[in-house]
């Protein structure tokens, strides 16, 4: 009895030790031992029913914690969408200034080490969030979006070609961390068990399917190229444009710009392989006449990006049998994306058309992350069963017992990511007489048709921001 006690006391001792090492690396406020969907439903939630939130109260201790790069996005996203700019642009650079610290740093730090260890220990829940590719350049695109709503087109400009920067340097940071991943896993020699890993990722292939890379998005593309025409650049108008089409093809209203801007600069033998790729979208992009009228272009953010799900594994290993190791994935149902279509009056003006679908920008930054996780977790695997084995020779049953309960309650899988961005993002750009409008928005998954507030200014160009959230539509419209 007194024996059986002793064990007891020197595995609560090791809890403790590991719980202040946690504490001590900072790993204590992340999402370690929490699912972190559970803790942003709440902001999806309010957004969904409308509900007053005040930002500034809005997840304050976790804005300041290690994955203050995460609480951030999400917490500027929300103010965004809720028309709090100047809270959203404050939060986006808090941070946009950590990850710039975080790149810019070496990369062995104590920090660092004392991440990995605990990751290695507990889940990588302890690893600080540094945000995936694909989210760093939407970080920065909708910087530049909180710009243009204060007029701002040089901030906007600037934000704007850092996320295209962005997507370079997403792709480079991928490789390398692949690199890593496999000279890890040829040092330890981990092999066994990925073939089975690969098993349960594969049922994402469809949808990742849908996306060259998680890096490189049209949208970002496309509204780069926008604002160049606004600050009356049209040759980096058109480079960009072609970009957002060579990612996106379908979209008709890229289509017509990347013709009309090839026709506008003269681009005579570029303009008739475009005509004959684009047969449709030829008949209408010679440029209208401007005289009395406006454009006016829709942004169309529908729903929210699905959540990760966790999966268990179990792993064979050597001297302990099976170890079950959590892991992310995504078991949404994968729903056609529908359109936005916009009025006035009873007049019928257009609906819009899809330019990026971010939920397949998601799940293929899971993918192709699935060497690095797949590395990592067997490397746990094997670690966590040397300590039950361990505490088994030195403890016995009841210390392997309470290493197998450890195991168990740690191992929860990284379901962290930027949450409250849209599923997609659609656009529809036409030109109308200048003028006050009060244009009705109507979706089906929307409660009602909701109206917006236009002006079109004779020669410029108004920008439409359009935000459905469950059935709550957001608007804000930005005359140039």
């Amino acid at each position: 009895m007194v024996a059986n006690v002793i064990v007891l006391l020197k595995t609560f001792r090791l809890a403790a030790s590991l719980a202040a090492f946690l504490m001590v690396t900072g790993c204590a406020a992340s999402s370690t031992f929490s699912a972190y969907p559970k803790q942003i439903q709440p902001l999806i939630t309010s957004l969904s029913n409308r509900t007053l939130i005040d930002v500034s109260q809005c997840l304050p201790s976790e804005c300041k914690s290690s994955d203050l790069i995460l609480y951030n996005m999400e917490r500027g996203r929300l103010a965004q969408i809720t028309g709090s700019s100047d809270s959203s642009m404050a939060d986006f650079r808090a941070a946009m200034e950590k990850i710039r610290e975080n790149d810019e740093k070496a990369l062995i730090s104590a920090s660092a080490i004392g991440a990995t260890a605990a990751a290695t220990l507990v889940n990588d829940n302890a690893i600080p969030y540094e945000g995936e590719g694909y989210e760093r350049v939407l970080l920065h695109h909708y910087q530049a979006i909180n710009y243009l709503q204060k007029k701002d087109l040089e901030g906007a400009g600037v934000e704007i070609r850092r996320a295209n920067a962005e997507q370079n340097e997403s792709l480079k940071r991928f490789e390398n961390e692949i690199d890593r991943a496999r000279e890890e896993a040829e040092k330890k020699n981990v092999g066994r068990g990925t073939s089975r890993i690969d098993t349960y990722y594969a049922q994402m292939d469809e949808v990742a399917g849908r996306v060259k890379n998680s890096f490189q998005n049209a949208y970002t593309f496309y509204l780069s190229g926008f604002m160049y025409e606004l600050l009356r650049q049209p040759n980096d108008a058109y480079i960009d444009y072609k970009k957002a089409l060579e990612i996106y093809p379908e979209n008709r209203f890229v289509q017509k710009d990347v013709l009309r801007l090839a026709a506008k600069l003269d681009m005579r033998e570029e303009l008739e392989e475009l005509k004959q790729r684009f047969p449709i979208g030829s008949q209408r992009y010679i440029e209208e006449d401007g005289v009395g009228s406006g454009e006016l272009l829709v942004l169309f953010e529908d729903g929210f990006v699905p959540q990760k799900q966790e999966i268990k594994i179990p792993i064979p290993v050597s001297r302990s049998g099976l170890i079950t190791i959590a892991f992310p994935i995504y078991h949404a149902k994968w729903s056609a994306q529908i359109p936005l279509q916009v009025l006035n009056n009873t007049e019928f003006i257009g609906s819009t058309e899809t330019i990026c679908d971010i939920r397949a920008l998601a799940v293929k930054a899971l993918q192709e992350k699935v060497p690095v996780i797949a590395t990592r977790q067997i490397i746990r695997a094997v670690a966590k069963g040397v300590t039950a084995s361990a505490a088994k020779e030195n403890l016995g049953d009841l210390g392997q017992f309470a290493a197998n309960v450890w195991n168990i309650i740690s191992e929860n899988a990284d379901l962290r990511s930027w949450l409250t961005l849209p599923a997609s993002a659609q656009i529809l750009r036409t030109r109308l007489a200048a003028g006050s409008y009060r244009l009705a928005l109507e979706h089906p998954m929307a409660g009602a048709t909701t109206y917006a507030d236009v002006e079109i200014n004779a020669g410029g160009k108004t920008v439409l921001q359009v935000v459905r959230a469950g059935r709550q539509i957001y608007s804000l419209a930005t005359p140039f």
